[in-house]
């Protein structure tokens, strides 16, 4: 069985991401106030920004599947860890007292930009930057840009490599004036987007807040005065419900993970990180408003399910 830095599709120490290559969002995300082109002969980002997700669906698909037993007799079911089925997703309902009260909450979601430098014949380009002020990336075409700094992460693939950049600040010189596509966002947030900084890290997806990995279906970004970082919040309309992703069905176990915060995340509002290509899913619940809420509740630390997740979520998304 591989280890969880090998599932989430991390390595075991801070490295570049640069790996052989195989909205409505309006939230700037990590702390901002935090279409891979395939190639058969080596592993492309599609494969590893599922966070391994072949692992996981493998391992979904363990749970039902039999095992060869005794000639003529019984087939075996083999049995899953509890991290196992955490990152199937598969982890079973928490008991009544291991839930706190009804937040009645709200949600939309986000996702990592996945894209390519800008064409040399594009004149209004520019690179991140980093704390100091230095390019790290490649120059960017205007709109990819602005779509990083309001995300918070980005996926740059430049020939066969992928490399992840996420938001550290807004601490820099304006770079780029984004509001033309950031609608109805406030002043503040239009003013930070422009002066957005970031770091690369070794993590297909991205990081959210205190190292934790993005994960789609699972991360969400919250108001830590709310729902505290780290928090597991069960959403019992969430439970069952199917998706497909990477062409498999799916069942979600109605659990998600408090690993990221924004700016425009304020109260009972919160962002689920998902995948972009697989944005339209469970769009229902995931693209509602505050007319449309839906039960909630923190799921208590010493519950082994909400021990299981934090767990599989605390994989390091260092950076380089």
């Amino acid at each position: 069985m591989q280890d969880l830095s090998d599932i989430l599709g991390l390595k075991r120490d801070p490295v570049a991401s640069g790996r052989p290559t195989p909205a409505p969002v309006a939230t700037p995300q990590a702390e901002l106030i935090a279409e891979p082109i395939p190639d058969p002969s080596v592993v492309s980002p599609r494969h590893l920004r599922r966070f391994s997700l072949a692992v996981v669906f493998s391992l979904a698909a363990c749970a039902t599947a039999s095992a060869p037993g005794l000639s003529n007799g019984p087939a075996i079911q083999p049995t899953l860890s509890p991290n196992e089925r955490a990152l199937a997703f598969s982890l079973e309902a928490p008991g009544e007292g291991a839930v706190g009260p009804n937040l009645r909450l709200w949600a939309t979601h986000y996702h990592t930009p996945e894209i390519r430098p800008a064409a040399a014949s594009i004149t209004a380009a520019f690179p991140l930057i980093g704390r100091d002020g230095a390019p790290i990336s490649p120059p960017l075409a205007h709109r990819d840009w602005c779509e990083a700094a309001l995300q918070g992460s980005v996926s740059v693939h430049t020939g066969n490599t992928s490399t992840a950049y996420v938001f550290v600040d807004a601490n820099g010189p304006d770079q780029a004036d984004c509001d033309q596509w950031l609608g109805s966002l406030t002043d503040g947030v239009k003013n930070a987007t422009r002066r957005a900084r970031f770091m690369k890290v070794n993590h297909p997806l991205g990081c959210g807040v205190r190292n934790h990995p993005l994960v789609p279906f699972r991360t969400i970004a919250v108001d830590p005065t709310v729902i505290p970082l780290e928090s597991v919040v069960f959403v019992p309309e969430l439970r069952g419900r199917a998706f497909t992703y990477n062409g498999r069905d799916f069942v979600h176990d109605g659990y998600l993970f408090a690993g990221d915060r924004g700016g425009a995340i304020k109260g009972r509002h919160i962002d689920v990180f998902m995948n972009e290509a697989s944005s339209n899913a469970l769009e229902d619940l995931f693209a509602s408003t505050d007319a449309r809420t839906f039960k909630a509740h923190i799921v208590d630390a010493a519950d082994p399910a909400a021990a299981a997740i934090r767990e599989t979520q605390s994989a390091p998304c260092g950076a380089n």
